[in-house]
């Protein structure tokens, strides 16, 4: 009987151990970006404080780190990418730029702090709005801030937070990458409806005169 008893409990403790081990080693599925992206986009657009009239033109800024607000990642290029796309699929013009976290410092009241630098950078194309925001990736999820800013009262007209489980897509994506220089911008580029595409201008060669050979 005790030879039994010691058996059945050798057995519950490998099973427990076990148990244990599965629980220890259990890998974090991944989220579907492009679904997350969208959900976030709707619940911004749900949450607006103002009605943001379609076809109006907006700028999305690549999500920063919000440990290091000079850097991102894939994570953050693709996420503010699927968002631009979302609100493009719902009728409005797109600029996708990366832009300095600063942009977004808000001061007292809520109202929104611009560089001199930064207002010369927006003020040619007019936008609307500006949607931007940060990551902060954790152990088992990377928790994400977005937020809508009117450019005319510099107010922040909407936001919203979600979190994305760290799968192995995730981990990836999150290593770190320079947002070009400090504060440097890329150069945006226009969608939507009605809008037109920049024309690059060719610049002939010049050429130059061969001069004559020295004649004896």
């Amino acid at each position: 009987m005790l030879k039994k008893a010691t058996i059945f409990i050798s057995a519950l403790l490998i099973a427990t151990l076990n148990g244990c081990a599965s629980y220890r080693y259990y890998e974090v599925k991944d989220a579907d970006l492009v679904e997350v992206s969208y959900d976030a986009t709707c619940e911004l657009k749900d949450r607006l404080t103002r009605t943001l009239p379609k076809n109006s033109l907006i700028i999305v800024s690549t999500l920063l780190n919000v440990d290091d607000l000079s850097k991102t990642s894939s994570f953050g290029r693709i996420i503010s990418d699927q968002i631009a796309s979302a609100f493009h699929n719902s009728g409005y013009q797109i600029i996708g730029m990366e832009m300095p976290i600063d942009l977004f410092v808000m001061k007292e009241k809520g109202a929104l702090h611009l560089s001199d630098e930064a207002k010369a950078e927006l003020k040619p194309y007019r936008p609307a709005v500006i949607v931007g925001g940060v990551y902060a990736p954790g152990k088992k999820n990377t928790y994400v801030s977005l937020r809508i800013v009117d450019l005319h009262t510099k107010n922040i007209i909407s936001s919203t937070d979600f979190s994305v489980p760290m799968g192995p897509d995730a981990k990836f994506l999150l290593e770190t990458k320079e947002v070009g220089s400090a504060g440097a911008r890329s150069e945006p580029s226009l969608e939507g409806p009605g809008a037109t595409p920049a024309v690059e201008e060719t610049v002939p060669p010049v050429e130059t005169e061969t001069p004559p050979e020295n004649v004896k």
